[in-house]
């Protein structure tokens, strides 16, 4: 029987992971060493491997500390109320926020001034302590909540103007899912003439990285998936793909790898978060190959 080790071809950083990390890089290089407000991106290899660079994380009770230096912002994003702080403490600020997360801030802040004129609200399906969340937050000015659930979508007020956005990192098939709930809901009230508006505001990488994961194993006996174990976006792909091989198993690093999952013949995919670096995944699959190796000698 054929042996197969096969990373996944839609692994990887996402845009605004791999821009974050390259800009670090770049003024590591420069300056040799570096601040960061919390965790740059959600894997601890990678920040590791920065760290080993000049790269340290400060937290947002250290914020205040940063006067004349420089701090390099993280790729989820912040709230108004960092860049104030920054600015009236003489913190220079370097901003490696995603680019599509600064998109989506900006439409929270046009979109809930015109829902606050009309007593109305902005929903955001995401997960609710999550740092993009945290940041967006700040830019609500009007009434603001968030829905990480099919479930808690029953909790949600349905008679008044609504705006709908998405976490940057969550999928497109789960968010819709949302909407039809909450607009069905609303049907079932006959509340047709209450304003409904939602915007895809995903990142497209991401959005459908869960049907892209689905596609690459459904041929595979066994699935290893590296992530971040902090990281929610690893978290929900692992879930997906274990549900569709024989075994799964998630690891952070090679290390964690076990002889003991291997046997002769087996297809084995290899596959990781959108935080999880292109390095990782090649070492993963290295490591791999010699436990194959090891468990047919």
């Amino acid at each position: 029987m054929e042996q197969i080790i096969q990373i996944d071809p839609g692994a990887g950083p996402c845009f605004g992971v791999q821009r974050a990390i390259n800009l670090a890089e770049k003024l590591l290089e420069k300056y040799g060493n570096l601040r960061c407000l919390d965790d740059l991106i959600h894997n601890y290899e990678e920040l590791k491997r920065l760290e080993n660079r000049g790269l340290r994380i400060v937290t947002h009770c250290q914020l205040v500390e940063q006067k004349g230096k420089k701090l390099l912002l993280r790729a989820h994003g912040e709230p108004p109320s960092t860049y104030r702080i920054a600015k009236k403490y003489g913190v220079e600020l370097i901003d490696a926020t995603c680019p599509i997360v600064k998109k989506l801030q900006n439409m929270v802040k046009v979109h809930s001034e015109q829902m606050a004129d009309q007593n109305g609200q902005v929903i955001v399906f995401g997960d609710p302590n999550h740092a993009e969340i945290n940041a967006l937050r700040g830019y609500c000015k009007c009434e603001f909540h968030v829905v990480s659930s099919l479930e808690e979508v029953e909790n949600l007020t349905i008679n008044k103007p609504t705006v709908f956005f998405s976490q940057t990192t969550k999928y497109q098939s789960d968010y819709h899912r949302v909407i039809e709930a909450f607009k069905y809901r609303q049907y079932m009230e006959n509340l047709f003439e209450v304003s409904l508006t939602f915007f895809d505001s995903q990142c497209e990488h991401i959005s459908r990285r869960d049907l892209e994961l689905t596609d690459f194993i459904k041929d595979k006996d066994l699935l290893i998936f590296v992530g971040g174990k902090n990281s929610s976006n690893a978290k929900y792909l692992f879930n997906v793909g274990k549900q569709k091989v024989e075994s799964a198993y998630f690891i952070s690093n090679p290390d964690e790898l076990k002889v003991k999952w291997f046997k002769k013949g087996l297809k084995i995919g290899i596959s990781g978060a959108t935080s999880t670096p292109i390095w990782l995944l090649e070492e993963t699959r290295k490591r791999v190959e010699e436990l194959v190796f090891q468990s047919n000698a």
